[in-house]
Formats: structure tokens, sequence, C-alpha cells
């Protein structure tokens, strides 16, 4: 079973999406209680090894990371019940630290019905961990460009598959054209129709002006206003739209420039339409590791 952990490519100069700047101030309101930050953890192995546990807990919890998506390798796959283990000692110590836990599943090869079964198997294998929710970032663009609709469809059968299967709240990454007018691809199909309630959806809004992707982001919650949403935001090296980081830093005290940002941006939390609920970062392997931000 491979790619469990590979985030994959992401799509450059796609079209724009698929139907159903504002100034930072000088003193920002501060964000709401219900705002949290997430991190992708593709490669768990500190957080997992006991040695090195506690540090790197230590570490996330100092950069103001509140809800820990971690996905597991293969070789962590197949390590089987070493890996409950070692789960279930990760979610014991991050509850005591109020922090949140998510199973991160990303293999896009699952969208598939012939694949579909390994991703109910993994569920299946680890529906007895305490975790918060089930994080899946299966990219209909990843098997190809242009996104067939028959691929839509097998996405949305996967989802109420594993919806169905898990003991815990379901979120999604997707990009933003499923959720904005038009057509992405020349394809008609309008993907949150088709969607049921859903603990988040993480949209990969990767843009260097974030005025424009908490706008973007923004719109996207009016018009759905029956989903909760986050912004995701990528560390990743390679992609065409970077830096995430607005500002010569992304260290700069414990209100670095981002956030002065998005709070100047009017991001708010889950409870209002037009919301959005938190901020996702991709990921803690790039993540730079400084003063919090």
């Amino acid at each position: 079973m491979a790619g469990l952990a590979a985030s994959g490519a992401r799509p450059a100069g796609a079209p724009p999406g698929l139907r159903p700047g504002v100034r930072p101030g000088p003193a920002p309101a501060p964000l709401p209680a219900a705002w949290s930050q997430g991190v992708y953890i593709w490669d768990s192995r500190r957080l997992l090894d006991p040695t090195g546990q506690e540090a790197e807990l230590g570490l996330l919890h100092q950069q103001g990371l509140n809800d820990l998506l971690v996905g597991l390798t293969p070789a962590q796959v197949r390590a089987g019940p070493a890996t409950v283990r070692a789960l279930a000692s990760l979610l014991e110590r991050a509850h005591g630290q109020k922090l949140t836990v998510q199973l991160l599943l990303g293999d896009p090869s699952w969208i598939e019905p012939n694949h579909r079964p390994e991703l109910l198997a993994l569920v299946a294998r680890y529906r007895s961990l305490p975790f918060d929710g089930l994080h899946l970032d299966l990219e209909v663009e990843q098997l190809g460009w242009p996104v067939p609709a028959q691929r839509l469809r097998d996405w949305i059968d996967s989802l109420r598959a594993v919806q169905q299967a898990s003991p815990w709240p379901v979120s999604v990454s997707s990009h933003p054209r499923w959720f904005e007018p038009g057509d992405a691809g020349g394809v008609r199909f309008c993907l949150p129709c088709q969607l049921p309630p859903l603990r988040a959806i993480s949209l990969m809004i990767y843009g260097p002006d974030l005025a424009r992707s908490a706008a973007r982001a923004q719109a996207i919650a009016r018009r759905w206003p029956g989903q909760h949403f986050r912004l995701a935001r990528s560390l990743e090296a390679g992609l065409a739209a970077k830096p995430s980081w607005p500002g010569p830093s992304p260290g700069q005290g414990p209100l670095g420039p981002w956030r002065q940002g998005l709070a100047s941006a009017g991001i708010g939390g889950l409870g209002g339409i037009g919301g959005i609920g938190g901020i996702d970062w991709q990921d803690w392997q790039s993540y730079p590791k400084g003063s919090p931000p």
C-alpha cells in the first residue's frame, strides 16, 4: 500500500473554479477563541517515537499548533500493533496537553472504486483509537487533469463510504475550484451539492497575497453556509505559488505578520456565515521552527 504520506504535486495554472485587498490595520483585533491552527504531519516518525515524542509535542505547542493531522508511512502501517500502541501513546499525551489529533490519509488512488477497500481497511484498523477526526487528502487532480465528472462521483462515493465506516468526524482537503462558480476544465458537476456536512473542508489556497486568499475562502464559505471551512497554506518547497508567509519572516513574536494579516482580513470563527475556522499549514517538515508566529 504505497503513497500513504505523499502529498503529491499540485496542479499549476489550472482554470478557475466549478459551480456547485484588505490592507493590514495598525492594531488588528484578536482572533476568536474558535480559531485553531492545524498542521499536516506527513512524516510522523519522530512524533511516534517515544524518545522524541515529548520534545516534538513541545515544539508544536510552542508554535501555537493545536490541531495535529498525523499521517502514516507504509512502513508504519506494516508495523501493525506497534504503530497502534505508538498512536495510543501519542493520543494520550496530546490530549493531556489539550491538543486535537486527526488521522491523516492521503493516497489519491483510494478515490477509485477498486482501491477504496484499502482506505476502508485502514479506517477499520485504527477505529479503536480515540482520534478527534479523520482527515482525507484525496485530491482528484492528482490522478490527472482535466478531471472527468466520473472521478468526482467516485470521490463522493469514497467519502460517503468512509463517513459510514468512520467512528470519527471526517474532514477533507480540496482545491477551491470545486466550490466556486464556473466550470473547471469544462466539467459541469456541482461537487458541494453532493457533500454531506463535514467536520471541515481545508481550502488549498496557496497564493502569496494573504488578503486575497482570505477573501476567496470567505466567499466560498458564504456560498456554502452548510459546511465548515478552513484555509490551508503551503510551506512546501517547489510549489509555484509562494511564499505563503507574508512579510519578511514567519517568526516575529507571538503575533507574526501572517496572523495580523488574517485578523485584518476579517477571518472569523466557525460560528458566523463567511467565517473561516482556522488555518492548516502544509506541512510540519517545511514549517520554520523559530519564534512562534
